[in-house]
């Protein structure tokens, strides 16, 4: 599962087993939304977002974990 708000904004990434917190330690509103919508909140989507990129924060918490 991945998460985002608006188009404009970059996804984040979700803890391993939690889908209300990203990696980078925001909250997520459970509901899951797999099209286009604009919105403050973030939300889940299970499809990774093509249209923008991965929070860097998120990008880098997921590249420390997979070189441990």
């Amino acid at each position: 599962m991945y998460a985002r708000s608006s188009r404009h904004d970059p996804y984040h990434l979700l803890l391993d087993d939690n889908d209300e917190q990203t990696l980078c330690g925001l909250s997520v509103v459970p509901i899951i939304i797999d099209r286009p919508v604009e919105t403050g909140s973030l939300h889940l989507t299970s499809n990774r977002p093509t249209d923008r990129k991965l929070c860097a924060d998120c990008a880098e918490i997921e590249r420390e974990r997979i070189l441990k």
